[in-house]
């Protein structure tokens, strides 16, 4: 199991080196966030694979009825013995099985390790899992966020995280990619967790909302 980041120690050198974060530091909550167990890692990537272009409830029956069928937390080896039907069967359009399926022969077959990737660095990782049909950017960026908790990830397909950056930045456009990596630099190596406290800061406008 990896190792939580101390993300209270986090918060204090964002306090020190990127003044425009204190707000939202003040306003939140120490983040709690806590790195998945190596069992997960593949059926996370998995979700990641099923959910794209999906509404959320659609993307979690597929994978309630993936579970049943496969066994949770989901394996390589469960959907290297079931068929492309079987697998039909379950909601899955017959590309995303495909997906599935070489994502899972990719496992087994040691081009994706995922039992090394808590001594693999994040540019290690992204570079196995970039080789993978149905594994975008963003999907990557997430699992190295939030599943193995790593402190320096800048989610820059993420759209919440740079609507967010845009206002606090004062920009009048949403930032491209190295635009973002320019704008928090001075948040190295914590990154990670700024992003984290932008999440937040929607989710609250979100709630505000919802109560007027």
């Amino acid at each position: 199991m990896l190792k939580t980041p101390d993300w209270a120690a986090g918060a204090e050198y964002l306090r020190e080196h990127a003044s425009e974060l204190i707000p939202l530091i003040d306003r939140f909550p120490v983040c709690e966030l806590k790195p998945e167990p190596q069992e997960k890692y593949f059926g996370t990537l998995v979700t990641g694979i099923v959910s794209q272009q999906l509404p959320p409830d659609v993307s979690l029956q597929l994978l309630k009825n993936l579970g049943k069928f496969l066994g949770n937390p989901l394996q390589p080896q469960a959907v290297l013995e079931a068929s492309m039907e079987d697998l039909c069967e379950q909601g899955l359009v017959k590309q995303k099985a495909e997906y599935l399926k070489s994502f899972a022969e990719a496992v087994v077959a040691g081009k994706v390790t995922i039992e090394n990737f808590s001594e693999m660095t994040d540019t290690e990782i992204t570079k196995q899992l970039v080789q993978i049909r149905g594994l975008g950017q963003w999907t990557i960026e997430m699992f190295l966020l939030l599943a193995l908790c790593r402190t320096d990830v800048v989610p820059s397909a993420d759209f919440i995280f740079k609507k967010e950056l845009k206002e606090l930045k004062g920009l009048n456009d949403i930032p491209k990619r190295g635009q973002i990596m320019t704008l928090t630099e001075t948040w190295r190596p914590w990154r990670s967790l700024g992003v984290w406290y932008l999440w937040q800061e929607a989710a609250f406008k979100e709630e505000n909302k919802k109560v007027k």
